[in-house]
C-alpha cells in the first residue's frame, strides 16, 4: 500500500510539473521573446533605411549597412519567419509575408509626410549604424513603430520567494 501511495504521489507530481511545461510553452508561443522583438525592430528599421536609400539617394550608407550587418540580419530575419510560425503554425509564413509587406507599406509613407526631416534622421541613423560595430548595439538606440505591436513574454528569475 505504501509504495502504491508513494508511486501515486511522484506520477501526480511529474504530471504538474508537466503541465506547468505545457502551460509555459502555450504561453510562449503567443507573445513575443526578447530574440523575437530584436528580428521585428530589425526589419522594421531595414525597411526604412531602404526607403531612404531610394527617397534621399542614400543607396551607398544603405549598401554599407547592408554589408556590415549581412549575416546579422539574414538571422534576424529567420528568427522573425521562426516567431510568426511559433504564432501560428499553419498561417506563420503568410503571416510573415504580411508582416513585412506592412513594414515596407509603412516605411515607403514617412518620407510623404516630411522629406527633409525623414532624410535627415535617415542619415543619422545610417551614421548611428556606420558606427555602432554590431546589430544589436544598434537596434538597442532605435526605436519603431512596431515595438509594442506584439505582447512580450515575461521574464522568470529565480528568486528567494519562488519563481516571479
Amino acid at each position: 500500500m505504501r509504495g502504491f501511495l508513494r508511486t501515486g504521489a511522484i506520477a501526480l507530481m511529474l504530471a504538474c510539473i508537466g503541465g506547468n511545461a505545457v502551460a509555459e510553452a502555450a504561453g510562449l508561443a503567443r507573445c513575443a521573446t526578447a530574440e523575437d522583438m530584436f528580428a521585428i525592430r530589425a526589419a522594421a528599421v531595414q525597411q526604412k533605411l531602404m526607403v531612404a536609400a531610394l527617397s534621399c539617394r542614400a543607396t551607398k550608407p544603405y549598401q554599407q549597412f547592408v554589408s556590415d550587418y549581412r549575416q546579422s540580419l539574414m538571422d534576424s530575419d529567420s528568427a522573425l519567419q521562426n516567431f510568426f510560425r511559433r504564432l501560428n503554425e499553419r498561417t506563420g509564413t503568410a503571416d510573415y509575408h504580411s508582416f513585412k509587406t506592412h513594414l515596407a507599406n509603412a516605411a515607403a509613407i514617412l518620407p510623404s509626410r516630411d522629406a527633409l526631416k525623414f532624410c535627415t534622421d535617415a542619415k543619422v541613423t545610417f551614421a548611428a549604424a556606420a558606427n555602432a560595430g554590431n546589430l544589436k548595439t544598434f537596434l538597442a538606440h532605435q526605436t519603431t513603430a512596431e515595438d509594442n505591436a506584439f505582447p512580450r513574454c515575461d521574464v522568470r528569475t529565480a528568486s528567494t520567494n519562488g519563481w516571479r
